[in-house]
């Protein structure tokens, strides 16, 4: 009984996954750790960013055409001086950031927190997504997810 419940599982499974259409993606789409994501769409391209807490460099930005494959194209938080880590723990550092897009420039806004690097709510600024981005203008307020 056992053998024929087996095989009837195996039959079962391998139905499951032949009959998957042909343009599938795997889920997902960003692997390993990529949390609070925020997406910017200007014309055909979209640009995505994850917070990254007390790992640096700080903010990837990664580029897609179709929200299916993605290229990591930079860091908005590329120097020491611009994410300033020392003594964030665990969870602490930047958190939830916001990417925006307007009229040519594309905006930043999150929060650094923890350990002797806190800061508060910065907004970087760039004109292309993959940098140069500008030096953050620290607000001075403790928010996490200011948008």
């Amino acid at each position: 009984m056992k053998k024929n419940i087996l095989s009837a599982s195996l039959l079962l499974a391998s139905m499951v996954v032949s009959s998957a259409p042909a343009d599938t993606y795997r889920n997902p789409i960003l692997t390993g750790m990529n949390p609070d994501p925020t997406i910017c769409r200007v014309d055909d391209d979209f640009y995505l960013m994850t917070s990254t807490f007390e790992y640096y460099p700080g903010l990837p930005i990664y580029h897609s055409k179709d929200l299916v494959n993605w290229k990591l194209i930079g860091y908005a938080l590329s120097t020491p001086e611009s994410n300033p880590l020392k003594g964030a723990g665990a969870s602490g550092g930047q958190y939830a950031p916001t990417l925006r897009y307007h009229d040519g420039t594309f905006y930043v806004i999150g929060t650094n927190y923890g350990g002797e690097g806190t800061r508060g709510i910065s907004i970087v600024t760039a004109k292309d997504p993959a940098g140069p981005w500008s030096e953050p203008v620290w607000l001075d307020q403790w928010w996490v997810d200011p948008s």
